[in-house]
């Protein structure tokens, strides 16, 4: 804990120099990326070690500890905060006429720390102190460009949903210190295992505290307007690192509480599938890349709840080979997915840096002006969908294999197996979608004046190349993480399980990489023959035929929208589409249905209830003293009819 502390000293003292040296621009840019850099190697080299060295998890009555699941998520908040704080510095360049950058990369900073607190939190009151610095952290951030109206309207959503999380958490701490007489986690331990404590309360209040801040369906309604509304750079922490803290509290929860009932699973495994299926397919329904994006998300956190699910069903039914692989590959998808989650919204930015609009069907042929930035995009595109080399299929492999393997159990467990259906429907749209994202924006022609803006990589490309790396390296060399992971499931698990199963995973899925990377490598050369051959014949150019128009225009391209139209057709009044028919024009227009059929209501009912009641607030002090008078009243009638 030691190297760990001096790594977030560094962090929030490159935080406060940026804020007091805002007015030397260069000097604070180069100590705030530096400092924040080595801040974050420093303590995420304190997580590598504790996990490379095998140690298993222990427990600690500190305020703060380090376990191995704590040391994978700091692992994975440092690992990628240290290339989105090197990419900040770029980003926000242009902004300093008119913001306070310096203020964004302190609070950049200060995030990054509470992140890294709620994951080592041993405590009650250490755990929601970090939560709620994180909380509020985040909103600030969020609303960076408060000028726009929609940012407002995203920060508010945002800060709403949160609360409703801390809420909850708050509910089932009180619920579970009540039985333990502590506020340590060690003390909420023993307590659940003396059966002292309403389980099914904890789990359900946990479920819907962590299950909104990792974005799960229905509670995932902040999450497209926040992503869109940040900084580019932003939106790839809230979504590659600060959901995960989400699926971090819901590992904890379990490992804390022992052996979970059947029926929290299977909600676990079915919240899963709904999101996974549902946000990749409102996701092919967007125009606007970092609500695409954020869609993904939502996906993504489907996926790892569907390993999640599965692994709490092998520890309820006493299957531990199988709850070992539905853990091992939830914590390889929170990994992996907040490599290439990063690394996608980190391209994003850079197009957005470039272009100035978000609109997919604005932009067209970027790769011949950004082309570090478009081959980057496209290793993060290959990850997320799940394809072999890289990084994604190593984790969905997993998380497939242990929905599989149910089938082979006995009793209803065997049902779970049908879920993998879903996986591969997702699987399928998600190729789909990020086959369109990548032809519309990086190939064709630009498609409106503003396409031809680009201003090159613009210095961004860096952390992106460095993300780009790991999600090769991993797919290429799974070896290197599912051992780990496989200890850091088995310490969440009540039940011993040997390390064998592991090994078998490590080597099915290293052998399916190499026979990818040799179809790659074939392809590479029937390719750069193909190449050579075109090359050495005489190429005549001519113009492409318009169709008997007079001439060629971007605007004659696919758009995104008629890409995906027959997809979305599909499946109806769940596709979260409007559309609107014209007597000149047709328009599909991209809406969350949880979000209107649900969010917008209650809202608006709230609201009129609250200027309803405004009227009370009279600014009269007698009516004051009454309000006063009667909660007193209310209260000594309580307390006496419940006094022995």
């Amino acid at each position: 804990m030691s190297l760990l502390g001096a790594g977030l000293g560094s962090m929030l003292l490159a935080g406060i120099l940026a804020r007091v040296l805002e007015r030397r621009s260069d000097l604070a840019d180069r100590v705030y990326r530096w400092g924040m850099i080595a801040g974050c190697v420093v303590g995420a080299t304190s997580a590598a070690r504790l996990l490379a060295t095998d140690v298993p998890a222990g427990r600690s009555t500190a305020a703060y500890g380090l376990d191995a699941l704590s040391a994978w998520f700091v692992l994975i908040i440092l690992g990628v905060g240290a290339n989105i704080a090197g990419y900040g510095t770029g980003y926000l360049g242009r902004e300093r006429p008119s913001r306070r950058v310096g203020s964004a990369h302190l609070l950049l900073a200060v995030l990054l720390i509470a992140l890294v607190g709620v994951v080592t939190a041993r405590t009650i009151v250490a755990f929601l102190a970090a939560w709620e610095v994180m909380a509020i952290a985040a909103w600030l951030l969020v609303i960076f460009d408060r000028d726009r109206a929609e940012v407002r309207q995203a920060g508010l959503v945002y800060l709403v949903l949160t609360h409703l999380s801390t809420i909850a958490l708050f509910g089932m701490f009180a619920a579970w210190s009540g039985g333990a007489g502590s506020s340590s986690f060690a003390d909420l331990t023993a307590a659940a295992a003396e059966h002292r404590v309403p389980v099914a309360l904890i789990l359900g209040l946990g479920l819907v505290g962590f299950g909104i801040k990792a974005g799960v369906v229905p509670g995932h309604i902040w999450l497209p307007g926040a992503h869109a509304a940040a900084p580019s750079h932003i939106s790839a922490l809230l979504s590659g690192v600060m959901l995960k803290v989400g699926i971090y509290g819901l590992l904890r929860m379990l490992s804390l509480l022992g052996t979970p009932p059947a029926w929290w699973g299977w909600t676990v495994l079915i919240l899963g599938l709904v999101s996974a299926v549902l946000g990749v397919l409102w996701a092919l329904a967007q125009h606007d890349l970092k609500r695409l994006l954020a869609y993904h998300s939502v996906e993504n956190i489907g996926i790892i709840l569907l390993g999640l699910g599965v692994g709490a069903l092998g520890v309820s039914h006493h299957h531990p080979a199988l709850a070992l692989l539905g853990f091992t590959g939830a914590l390889l998808h929170t990994l992996n997915h907040s490599l290439f989650k990063s690394l996608l919204f980190l391209g994003a930015g850079a197009l957005i840096h470039a272009a100035g609009t978000r609109e997919i069907d604005r932009l067209g042929g970027v790769a011949r002006v950004v082309p570090r930035t478009a081959w980057a995009f496209f290793i993060g595109s290959i990850a997320i969908v799940g394809l072999p080399p890289l990084n994604g299929f190593v984790s969905e492999w997993v998380v497939f294999r242990a929905l599989l393997d149910t089938g082979g159990t006995g009793g209803t467990l065997r049902v779970a197996s049908v879920t993998a259906a879903g996986l591969a429907l997702t699987g399928a749209l998600a190729l789909a979608c990020f086959s369109k994202v990548h032809g519309v924006l990086f190939l064709g022609s630009p498609r409106s004046p503003v396409s031809g803006v680009y201003g090159g990589d613009n210095g961004l490309v860096a952390p992106q190349l460095v993300l780009a790396g790991f999600c090769i390296a991993i797919g290429l060399l799974p070896f290197l993480v599912i051992p780990a992971a496989a200890r850091v499931a088995i310490g969440v698990m009540p039940d011993s399980v040997p390390l064998g199963l592991a090994d078998a995973l490590t080597g099915t899925a290293t052998m399916v990489s190499l026979v990818a990377l040799v179809l790659l490598v074939l392809v590479g050369i029937v390719w750069g023959l193909r190449a050579a051959s075109v090359a050495s014949r005489q190429v005549r150019a001519g113009t492409t035929w318009g169709c008997a128009y007079p001439a060629v225009t971007g605007r004659m391209q696919h758009t995104a929208s008629s890409y995906a139209a027959s997809l979305i057709g599909a499946f109806g009044p769940l596709s979260g589409t409007n559309r609107v028919d014209g007597p000149l024009t047709l328009e599909v227009h991209a809406v969350d249905p949880v979000f209107d059929s649900i969010g917008r209501p209650v809202w608006t009912w709230l609201r009129r209830t609250a200027v309803g009641l405004r009227r009370f607030q009279s600014s009269r002090i007698f009516w004051y003293l009454l309000y006063v008078i009667t909660a007193l009243v209310g209260l000594l009638l309580y307390l006496w009819r419940v006094a022995p």
